[in-house]
C-alpha cells in the first residue's frame, strides 16, 4: 500500500514523499495521473492553511465562526461552520492562527539547534518530531547510531503514544459528560507524564534525544520503577475502559460519529489510528529487527468509537511493549558505539516515525554543517482535512467527538 505524505520542491523538480508498506521513499513527480493515484495530491500540493474553503449558500444558511479562543478548542484555530441550524453543511478550518514558520526558523541552523526547534513544534508529539528530525540528519551525514540510542528512541515513542492516547480518550469521555470516567482518565494521563519524568527527567520527553545519541541514559532503578508503573497503568486503564464500555450512553455518542469509509481514509492519505479504524494497515508498526514488532490493531467502523477502540488497545500494547523490553538488558544497556564521519558535512536525509496519530516525517539537506530545505510532514495536517470532511452532515453536539477522536493539533498541522 502506497501513501503520499508530502510533496517536496527541489531544484530538480518536485518529489513525492511516499510510504510503501511503512517504508519511506522519494519518487519523482512526473505530473502524470498523480491525482488519480493519490487522492490527497491536490491539497498537499497546494498546502493551504485554509482547509475546504468553499462557502455554502442557500435559504437560511449562515456561517458560524467557532474559535480561535473558545470552549472545546484547546489551541488557537478557527472553524467556519456553514449551517442553517443544527446540521453542519461544511466545515472550513483555518490553521493560520498557529502558524509560526517553524520550518523556516530551522533553516541555516546547526543540526542540534534545529532539533531543539523540531521538538517544540508540538509538545504532545515532541519525541516523534525529535526522532524524525534527528534520523534525517543522521542519514544525511551518514551517522550510525548505537543500539542504545535506537532502542530508547523506539521505547520513548511508545511512552509518547501512551499519554497521547490517554488524553484523547479522556477528552471523549469529558465531552460525553462521563465525569467520573473522565476524572480517572485524567489521573492516568498525569501518571503517564510522571512516568516519563521518572524515566527521563522530562514529562513531555523533551531534551532527551540528540543527533546520533541520547542526552540522558535512564538509570537501572528508574527503569525498574517504570516497569512497575506501566504494569499498574495498564491494569488500571483496562478496568476503567471495560467499565466505560458498559455505558451505552457513552458509546452511543461515539457510534457513527464522523464515519469515514476505507476508500475515503485511504484517498486522504490518513495513517495511524484513524486509518486503522477503517480496517486498513499502514505498515507503521514495524520497528528495528532487534526488537519485536508491535501487533497491529484494526477496527472496521471508521467512526469515533472505532478510533477510540484502536487507541485503547494500543495503550495496553504499548505498556506491555515497554514492560517486556525494559526487563531485558539489550533494551537499555549500550553494546555498540555511535559512528560519526568527521569528513561528512553535507547530504540529504529523510525519515518517518510512527507518531501517536500517524506518519510524521522530515526531509532536509545539510550543507556545510547547517540544515537547509527543512520540510516537516505531519499527521495533523492530513487529519484536519479528514475532520473537515467528517464534520459535513454532523450535528453540532457531535463536534467534539469527531474532532477529538482524530487526536490532532493545530500546532502540528500548521508548522
Amino acid at each position: 500500500m502506497k501513501i503520499l505524505i508530502g510533496i517536496i520542491s527541489t531544484s530538480k523538480g518536485d518529489k513525492l514523499y511516499v510510504l510503501d508498506d511503512g517504508q519511506e521513499m522519494l519518487i519523482n513527480d512526473d505530473g502524470k495521473n498523480q491525482k488519480d493515484i493519490y487522492g490527497n495530491y491536490s491539497f498537499l500540493k497546494k498546502h493551504s492553511f485554509k482547509i475546504n474553503d468553499y462557502p455554502v449558500t442557500g435559504p437560511g444558511v449562515f456561517r458560524f465562526r467557532y474559535g480561535p479562543v473558545t470552549s472545546g478548542i484547546r489551541e488557537a484555530g478557527v472553524f467556519q461552520l456553514y449551517t442553517y441550524g443544527e446540521k453542519i453543511l461544511r466545515a472550513t478550518i483555518d490553521l493560520s492562527w498557529k502558524y509560526r514558520e517553524m520550518a523556516g526558523t530551522m533553516q541555516m541552523t546547526s543540526p542540534e539547534a534545529g532539533l531543539l526547534m523540531a521538538e517544540r513544534v508540538c509538545s504532545n508529539f515532541a519525541m516523534s518530531h525529535s526522532v524524525a528530525f534527528s534520523q534525517s540528519v543522521e542519514t544525511a551525514l551518514e551517522i550510525k547510531t548505537s543500539l542504545l540510542t535506537k532502542n530508547w528512541r523506539i521505547l520513548l515513542l511508545e511512552a509518547e503514544r501512551i499519554y497521547n492516547h490517554l488524553y484523547v480518550i479522556y477528552k471523549l469521555a469529558a465531552a460525553a459528560a462521563q465525569k467520573v470516567l473522565a476524572a480517572h482518565l485524567s489521573a492516568l494521563f498525569e501518571e503517564a507524564l510522571r512516568l516519563n519524568e521518572q524515566l527521563t527527567g522530562s514529562r513531555y520527553l523533551m531534551g532527551i534525544n540528540s543527533i546520533g545519541r541520547l542526552n540522558n541514559n535512564p538509570s537501572g532503578p528508574a527503569v525498574q520503577k517504570a516497569v512497575d508503573g506501566y504494569k499498574n497503568l495498564a491494569n488500571t486503564f483496562t478496568r476503567l475502559y471495560e467499565h466505560g464500555l458498559a455505558n451505552y450512553n457513552f458509546l452511543d455518542r461515539l457510534h457513527t460519529s464522523g464515519t469515514l469509509t476505507p476508500d475515503m481514509a485511504e484517498s486522504m492519505g490518513l495513517t495511524g489510528p484513524s486509518l486503522r479504524a477503517c480496517g486498513i494497515k499502514d505498515g507503521l508498526n514495524t520497528t528495528t529487527s532487534h526488537l519485536i514488532s508491535l501487533p497491529v490493531i484494526t477496527q472496521s467502523g471508521g467512526d469515533a468509537l472505532a478510533r477510540m477502540e484502536i487507541r485503547a488497545g494500543e495503550i495496553v500494547n504499548s505498556c506491555q511493549y515497554l514492560i517486556d523490553h525494559l526487563r531485558t538488558s539489550d533494551s537499555w544497556i549500550d553494546n555498540e558505539e555511535t559512528q560519526i564521519r568527521k569528513d561528512k558535512t553535507g547530504g540529504t536525509g529523510y525519515s518517518v516515525v510512527n507518531s501517536p496519530s500517524g506518519a510524521l516525517g522530515y526531509y532536509l539537506n545539510v550543507k556545510n554543517g547547517n540544515v537547509q530545505d527543512v520540510n516537516p510532514f505531519t499527521p495533523s495536517y492530513i487529519g484536519m482535512h479528514a475532520v473537515s470532511h467528517a464534520l459535513e452532515g454532523a450535528i453540532f453536539t457531535d463536534f467534539p467527538f469527531i474532532f477529538d477522536s482524530f487526536g490532532i493539533h493545530f500546532t502540528d498541522a500548521s508548522c
